[in-house]
């Protein structure tokens, strides 16, 4: 990876992922998008990253794929570079998808094409007023890509989806939150203050059984109601053996506040 294209920090258990080419808009660069799929990896076997934030350096979130310079594949242009440019976003969207800790998008400006699509795939997206989301691929001949024709439906529905993705058009952080496409849009200034909170909120919470819930809920639309109660009578009997659901047991019965560790 260039030097410096993802900065990576902590906050107590909070990791925090930073899209850094600011000159570019954050173009996503066919390494940037491996190292995302690599620090999901890690987050899921390092026990003291409770929670993860996503967001973007500059003005930008990320304007999407950096399809010329050398950043981008010299092949993207043929159908085959094409097709393997887009399956390496496999990786990165499973990653975030599969990672059984909450993963919080902080979008600060634009996000279009493939980066809308890896902010919607967080499971929670907060927005600056001043965002907007694009799925953008329409204007270009191209189809959405990076679980796009996955999430957005899933977040607004069928036929919301195909207005947003046959038009489209630019839409507005407040719209999006209007319409269900992210959590909340709050004043750009506010933006990494809210997104923080909700981050350490999440991180000091029970880390396991929200993952297992996440596992859950991601799984939902893709299964009929006996897989799902099955699944919830497996899951629920691990869960009542992790430490955090004693602690929340006998928290509750000593009329205090949990303190859960994540295990």
């Amino acid at each position: 990876m260039e030097e410096q294209e993802l900065l990576v920090e902590r906050d107590g258990a909070v990791e925090i992922i930073t899209l850094n080419r600011p000159d570019k808009m954050n173009a996503l660069t066919f390494n940037m998008v491996k190292g995302i799929a690599r620090l999901m990896d890690e987050a899921q076997d390092d026990d003291s990253i409770r929670a993860v934030v996503l967001t973007g350096a500059g003005r930008a979130f990320s304007t999407g794929a950096d399809l010329s310079g050398p950043s981008a594949r010299q092949d993207v242009g043929t159908a085959l570079g094409m097709r393997i440019s887009t399956f390496s976003y496999s990786g990165m969207v499973t990653g975030i998808w599969s990672l059984e800790k909450p993963v919080i998008c902080a979008v600060n400006g634009t996000a279009a094409g493939a980066s809308c699509n890896l902010a919607l795939s967080c499971d929670m997206v907060l927005a600056a007023d001043t965002a907007k989301f694009i799925q953008v691929f329409v204007r270009r001949a191209l189809i959405a890509d990076a679980g796009g024709t996955y999430f957005v439906p899933r977040l607004v529905g069928l036929a919301k989806a195909k207005e947003l993705m046959f038009l489209g058009e630019d839409i507005p952080a407040e719209k999006a939150e209007e319409i269900g496409l992210i959590y909340k849009a709050v004043p750009a200034d506010k933006l990494m203050d809210e997104t923080m909170e909700l981050a350490h909120r999440l991180a000091k919470g029970p880390t396991r059984s929200i993952g297992m819930m996440k596992t859950m809920l991601n799984k939902s639309f893709d299964s009929d109601i006996c897989s799902a109660l099955d699944r919830e009578a497996a899951l629920q009997g691990i869960a009542v053996s992790t430490g955090d659901a004693v602690e929340g047991i006998t928290s509750f019965l000593q009329k205090r506040e949990p303190e859960f560790k994540g295990k």
